[in-house]
């Protein structure tokens, strides 16, 4: 019985969970994805983690941002929660960095409003169709 628990902690410890990431997007800087098993739906709110993996690495040495987003659908805007940035590519490894951490309760002032030629108009649309599957 010791040896089975003995041998449970290490697997927990040394083998790292592995996400199901789809891809959503590529430039010449950086591939972005969306967690699909991180979606939580209530009502038209949606959470959702997604990553950046940047090619190069970046000016504080990350190679990969981890993103925790909150979206609304219909009114076609969202608010970062957390961001946490990785030394590492895909979000992997335990050196990282919280840049961002904050409570669910925001005011409408924190959101940010997409026009129709935004940039991050095209992951919203993902965002939502996704989570409406």
């Amino acid at each position: 019985m010791k040896k089975e628990l003995l041998l449970l902690a290490f697997l927990i410890l040394y083998f790292p969970c592995h996400a199901k990431w789809e891809k959503i997007h590529e430039n010449k800087y950086f591939v972005e994805y969306l967690e699909v098993d991180s979606v939580k739906k209530n009502n038209e709110i949606i959470y959702m983690w997604s990553m950046k993996d940047y090619k190069e690495p970046r000016k504080d040495g990350s190679l990969s941002t981890k993103y925790y987003t909150k979206y609304n659908c219909s009114e076609r805007k969202y608010v970062i929660i957390s961001i946490i940035n990785y030394d590492t590519n895909m979000g992997k490894g335990r050196k990282f960095k919280y840049k961002k951490n904050l409570n669910d309760k925001l005011s409408d002032l924190d959101w940010i409003h997409l026009s129709q030629k935004s940039k991050e108009q095209a992951s919203i649309n993902v965002v939502c169709k996704f989570s409406n599957n």
